[in-house]
């Protein structure tokens, strides 16, 4: 005589609560790492690569995250105490607390590494003969003086108008390298703009220099991001990416509106 199937058991309530709390945390860990945490744009060479580690770091990250608090929950519903009964205590496994040193140990050095060349990358100044234009960038209260020293212009060297602020623009050329020395004649200011995903501090009596490849033309907000005073919110300015013909033309426009004579090269360079 055979004998019925045995009646499927079904799942305890706080087995459904921890599946749906579970569900729920995995659709607010996807939608906040796709959106939120996502960053701006990258316009540089060197902020392509910074958004490559962020994001492997960022995926990374919320896995761990996930992984950890779903099994958090699922531990508090599937195995809370609900009765005086005194459950079955587990004094340890070698191979479970080895698992969980060397997994971190890996992740971190799989990280690290990417990390210091990115970094040292980031501080080695490109080669002189690789720097197709350096900028002075002159932190003052409150506002950004661009100086073009070896084009003998200057941008917005005196305090803007307040009332009607129009921030100044650091023009550059598109796919050429660009070195900016970054100081300060009073304060500390922070000087970045968020396409580049880079920022450098302006320091009274140091020079910092940072160096970018601006891949794609277009206008990009900067400001500074250092507390600075009363005007600090007025301090900002525009990243102005040319193609390498429209800079050349803006430049002369602006070396003809200040009366500075081109460089001697171009000069003989137009007479041949």
């Amino acid at each position: 005589m055979t004998q019925p199937p045995a009646e499927r058991r079904r799942p305890s309530a706080s087995t459904i609560i921890a599946a749906v709390l579970i569900v729920i945390l995995a659709v607010f860990t996807v939608v906040g790492a796709v959106t939120v945490f996502q960053l701006r744009e990258p316009v540089t060479e060197q902020g392509e690569r910074t958004e490559v580690l962020y994001l492997a770091t960022l995926t990374i990250s919320f896995i761990v995250f996930f992984v950890v608090t779903a099994g958090i929950i699922w531990a508090i519903f599937r195995y809370r105490r609900t009765g005086p009964e005194m459950p079955q205590q587990v004094h340890g496994s070698s191979a479970l607390e080895f698992t969980w040193t060397v997994i971190p140990i890996l992740i971190l050095v799989a990280l690290f590494v990417p990390s210091l060349i990115l970094v040292l990358d980031l501080k080695t100044p490109p080669d002189d003969e690789d720097v197709a234009l350096t900028i002075e960038a002159i932190g003052h209260q409150w506002w950004w003086e661009f100086d073009y020293p070896e084009e003998g212009i200057r941008i917005q060297a005196t305090p803007p108008n307040y009332d009607d602020l129009e921030p100044p623009a650091l023009v550059v050329p598109v796919g050429q390298t660009v070195l900016i020395r970054v100081r300060s004649t009073d304060v500390v200011h922070s000087f970045s703009a968020p396409n580049t995903l880079y920022k450098i501090q302006a320091i009274p009596g140091n020079v910092n220099e940072m160096h970018m490849k601006v891949e794609k033309a277009g206008t990009y907000l900067g400001q500074c991001y250092q507390f600075c005073g009363l005007r600090h919110s007025d301090m900002l300015f525009v990243l102005d990416a040319r193609e390498e013909a429209d800079f050349q033309s803006w430049l002369r426009e602006e070396q003809a509106k200040q009366g500075v004579a081109p460089p001697q090269q171009h000069v003989e360079a137009a007479g041949d």
